[in-house]
């Protein structure tokens, strides 16, 4: 049998929320190593992720595979093993060499939870450290919003995110060096916080009673259309799903006019963002009000022209592209050299702008899918319901013939966003 290592939840900081079980075993250990800033609570020096790795492979290599001799090693990981935790990579990394055992502690989220009497089983959970994810996507569709911060991801710069996305009157909670004598809990709304430096790893409760519901189809009538083409509903919601849209994909609305299609991607991409472009400033505002009034605080508008602002904007997983202005050609050879794995969507109302999106598509060599959608709706005339036929639609779908996962493995997150 392999030697036992015990991965243990350490609990928010402080030593007296370690549970009974974790000190027993702390001191039965014959090597206890602890990351982050446990070590000041027991005594022991903070290592590293990479410190942590070469202490287990010299112990591998000293006590060798099989060896059953000697008490467990303990790491001792912050906050619950099972909850955003260095556990994860401990198991995945060390399994093969170790009998490895996981002992859950108290996560700084649950703690945090019971000092401000807020309960945590109907909220969402995310963890900011060390990560280049952005909060506005959970903070627009969801109530409560637990997060853990650190890195490049402060609580002044998430503020600043939530305020410039339009998100600054809701109510934020820092909870600083929890479970320490120097703990500290404040409160505010997002516009009040920015300015206000915080400890780097603190945990963030946000509570947004105005979020939007994202599984909501939306009909016509919930946009203000101005002047401006808008696609009609039915033709929204199919092309919108034949984009195939996740919760964390970017996207682009080519053309966005009312910013429709814009919004509809939007609560598909839950997690994510949307780029909602136009070369008319006007459809530019009149999509920033829409926006604004159904709350999709994740899409950002682009003034300018494609396919030349496209350059500048994060790598794209999916585009929607409802106006080309006759550069179909131009703009689908810019979005397949940013990503050449893209999921394309355009929709035809001539026959000719259809011969024109099939000949682009075959082009770039894109597996395309033609729909034709014809929609009628009830007219009343007198005593009578006449059905009365719109122009029909056609939807193309296009992406690469072959997929091949390994062509974007060089791409950051952070080049993503």
């Amino acid at each position: 049998m392999k030697r036992r290592l015990f991965i243990v939840g350490f609990g928010p900081g402080s030593s007296a929320f370690l549970t009974p079980y974790a000190s027993s075993l702390i001191e039965a250990a014959d090597h206890v190593l602890a990351s982050d800033r446990i070590g000041e609570s027991i005594g022991l020096r903070g290592m590293s992720i990479s410190e942590i790795s070469e202490r287990l492979a010299s112990l591998v290599e000293h006590d060798g595979f099989e060896s059953v001799s000697g008490n467990p090693i303990v790491v001792l990981v912050s906050g619950d093993s099972g909850c955003y935790s260095l556990a994860k990579h401990l198991v995945s990394q060390w399994s093969e060499y170790y009998q490895v055992e996981l002992v859950p502690g108290i996560s700084a989220i649950s703690y945090l939870s019971a000092q401000i009497k807020v309960a945590y089983d109907d909220a969402v959970l995310t963890s900011l450290h060390g990560r280049n994810q952005f909060i506005v996507p959970k903070v627009t569709y969801n109530h409560k919003v637990f997060a853990l911060t650190g890195g490049a991801n402060s609580v002044d710069r998430i503020c600043k995110q939530l305020v410039d996305s339009g998100l600054g009157e809701v109510s934020i909670t820092v909870g600083e060096r929890l479970s320490y004598l120097d703990e500290k809990i404040t409160s505010g709304r997002a516009k009040q916080l920015v300015d206000v430096p915080f400890d780097d790893l603190s945990v963030i409760y946000i509570e947004n009673p105005d979020y939007a519901l994202s599984h909501r189809a939306l009909s016509d009538s919930d946009f203000v259309r101005a002047d401006i083409p808008m696609t009609k509903e039915e033709v929204r919601w199919v092309s919108v799903n034949k984009l195939r849209v996740t919760p964390g994909d970017i996207v682009y609305d080519i053309g966005t006019g009312t910013g429709s299609v814009a919004i509809e991607l939007a609560r598909k991409a839950d997690d994510g963002l949307v780029y909602a472009i136009d070369s008319n400033r006007q459809a530019c505002d009149l999509t920033f009000k829409n926006l604004t009034a159904l709350k999709a605080f994740n899409v950002a508008v682009v003034h300018g022209e494609a396919p030349e602002v496209l350059a500048d904007l994060p790598l794209p997983d999916k585009a929607f592209i409802g106006g080309s202005s006759n550069k179909l050609d131009e703009i689908v050879g810019v979005l397949i050299a940013k990503n050449p794995q893209i999921r394309i969507v355009t929709n035809a109302v001539t026959l000719q702008s259809l011969a024109q999106a099939q000949q682009v598509f075959e082009k770039y060599q894109l597996m395309t899918e033609i729909v034709c959608l014809n929609v009628s709706r009830a007219n009343k005339v007198g005593s009578y319901d006449i059905m009365v036929a719109n122009n029909p639609v056609y939807i193309i779908s296009g992406e690469a013939l072959v997929r091949d996962d390994s062509d974007d493995s060089d791409i950051t997150e952070g080049e993503r966003r």
